[in-house]
């Protein structure tokens, strides 16, 4: 089976009901229920997201979705559908891509392939992530998935040795959480979720990313991948992954600003940014 958000999931964006673009999915389709006091709380919560980057003058973009797993319930900022640069978030997707390989018998892991993926989710470790890339055909884990799981904004790299610049949108972030909650077999999703769940504070390049779903204290249960990187003067700070009672929201923040604004300031936002959305959603720490 391939997952997707399903058309009978209820799409907001800015509290009004839009057209599903994808086929349905029966995970969603069975559990609609009485959503309207979420939809205005979450949606009042993407609004003021939105908001920050309106208050920056356009200086800080910032595209967020939040999928509400047991209503279907999709919230999608102005900037949802828009592509980022994915920074070390494409980890999850060429992680998540491996998997499905090696489940329909097109790869074999070796202990080393499995500690490279372990350690590009849990401390974002670029040279196990190279060795991934190198071994697993580079932008073909990235294409593979946006079939697999049917992304909308998603695209490999133009220069295929950067990895960090292939391009999605926080839509498509959460459309892969989904696919991994939903057509991974059990043992091999617990890998992932394990290892997002266990991602440290500290990058293995030292990186503190501990801001956004990962900053102290933490939400229950949560498990995430962040990204950051600079490139041509821009800054970009991602914070996305699944919190809640049975992997119930999953949430993508990703952010775009002047690189001269420093990482601390972006940390601050992002941060910002998913706390009003967690809080919406009553997800606690």
């Amino acid at each position: 089976m391939l997952a997707t958000i399903g058309a009978s999931a209820l799409i907001v964006r800015h509290g009004q009901r839009l057209a599903a673009p994808v086929p349905p999915q029966p995970e969603l389709a069975a559990e609609t229920g009485p959503v309207s006091g979420t939809i205005n709380a979450t949606g009042s919560a993407v609004a003021a997201v939105d908001s920050m980057s309106l208050a920056t003058g356009g200086a800080l973009d910032i595209g967020v979705a939040v999928l509400d797993r047991q209503t279907g319930q999709l919230n999608l900022g102005a900037l949802g559908a828009s592509p980022f640069y994915s920074a070390s978030v494409v980890k999850l997707f060429t992680v998540v891509d491996i998997v499905h390989r090696a489940e329909t018998g097109r790869a074999t892991l070796s202990p080393a392939q499995l500690d490279n993926m372990q350690r590009a989710l849990t401390v974002s470790d670029d040279n196990s992530m190279n060795a991934l890339w190198e071994q697993f055909g580079g932008s073909s884990t990235v294409t593979e998935l946006v079939g697999l799981a049917n992304l909308q904004d998603t695209q490999p790299p133009a220069n295929p040795g950067e990895w960090g610049e292939t391009k999605m949108s926080a839509r498509d972030v959460v459309a892969v959480y989904q696919y991994l909650l939903t057509s991974i077999n059990p043992g091999d999703q617990q890998f992932v979720l394990n290892a997002l769940s266990s991602a440290q504070n500290t990058g293995a390049d030292g990186f503190d990313q501990a801001f956004g779903l990962l900053a102290s204290p933490r939400p229950s249960g949560v498990a995430a991948k962040q990204g950051w990187m600079v490139d041509g003067g821009s800054e970009y700070l991602h914070s996305t992954g699944i919190v809640g009672s049975g992997n119930r929201f999953l949430i993508a923040v990703l952010s775009k600003r002047p690189a001269s604004n420093g990482y601390e300031v972006g940390r601050t936002d992002v941060s910002t940014a998913v706390g009003r959305l967690t809080g919406s959603l009553g997800v606690t720490s």
